[in-house]
């Protein structure tokens, strides 16, 4: 019972889309100047997008980052690079960040072309422990996560 003597009204759980647009919300670091941000599985289905869709076209940003993905792959193909981890792309408009979450996702960010990558990286890291806890990785017995954004362990249930 609540002080008033009534039941605390617990407020209404968010859905994962939801959870995960929040998350990507706080995102909007000044120095970034972000322009939007989706995370995308690497099927191309759209998990979640900031800001709401009337700001911006998330399908046309998934499309690009699908781009970069298979850019980014045959390049790492070709001069062996290794397990992928995020690919920059940038323009004198703008910045197109992809950061592999895991095996089975993508954050994408637009941000402005002056923008620090540094600044990004610090700026994902920072939303890593939501998007884990909405994405359920913890559970995922196969999961390989992106070892410049987790520790080895970090995703173990507590």
């Amino acid at each position: 019972m609540g002080p008033d003597g009534n039941k605390p009204v617990a407020a209404p759980a968010l859905s994962r889309e939801a959870a995960l647009s929040s998350a990507l919300s706080r995102l909007s670091w000044p120095d970034l100047d972000l322009r939007w941000a989706t995370l995308v599985d690497y099927d191309g289905f759209l998990l979640a997008s900031y800001p709401p869709e009337g700001q911006f076209d998330p399908t046309q940003a998934a499309a690009a980052t699908a781009h970069m993905l298979i850019a980014g792959d045959r390049a790492r193909k070709e001069i062996e690079l290794g397990k992928w981890r995020f690919t920059l792309m940038v323009g004198s408009e703008m910045q197109h960040l992809a950061v592999s979450i895991n095996r089975e996702c993508v954050l994408a960010i637009g941000m402005g072309p002056m923008a620090p990558l540094g600044t990004a990286m610090n700026a994902v890291r920072e939303i890593v422990p939501e998007l884990a806890r909405d994405l359920d990785l913890a559970s995922r017995r196969y999961t390989e996560t992106n070892t410049i954004l987790w520790r080895p362990g970090d995703l173990r249930p507590k």
